[in-house]
């Protein structure tokens, strides 16, 4: 049950959320409400159903080793550098998707605060990206 706890727990969360905004169901942010209760509820749910599968005693041994095989994968020195190869692909992939959104937007002729807001987006992705990457090294 200690395991199970956390996922009913955002149910009940998921639940009250529904809950509240039903007085106000009509107006924008009450219908958002709403949905984002809905989807938590929805999502926890199945997160609990898949916990449920697995800790079926039939289910055990499958369990067990997907365990195995999900921590040799975690502490495997070639997986990790294959993890940190793709977030760093990815993360040139974005920059130079955000710059290119730019761009077109501005040939377009977007509103100003449209490109001030993405360019904004691709100088905090830049920063962070510095940051966490002085972070990692330091720890290791």
């Amino acid at each position: 049950m200690k395991e199970k706890l956390p996922f009913i727990i955002y149910i009940v969360i998921g639940a009250a959320l529904m809950a509240a905004s039903l007085p106000q169901i009509d107006s924008y942010y009450g219908n958002l409400v709403f949905w984002m209760g809905f989807g938590t509820v929805c999502a926890e749910s199945v997160h609990l159903l898949r916990h449920c599968w697995w800790q079926n005693p039939a289910r055990k041994d499958a369990y067990q080793a997907k365990q195995q095989e999900a921590h040799i994968n975690a502490v495997d020195e070639r997986k990790q550098m294959l993890r940190m190869r793709a977030g760093w692909l990815t993360n040139q992939l974005m920059s130079f998707t955000l710059l290119g959104l730019e761009f077109v937007l501005a040939l377009l002729q977007a509103p100003a605060w449209v490109i001030a807001m993405l360019f904004v987006l691709w100088v905090g992705q830049y920063i962070i990206g510095t940051i966490i990457y002085h972070r990692l090294e330091k720890r290791m």
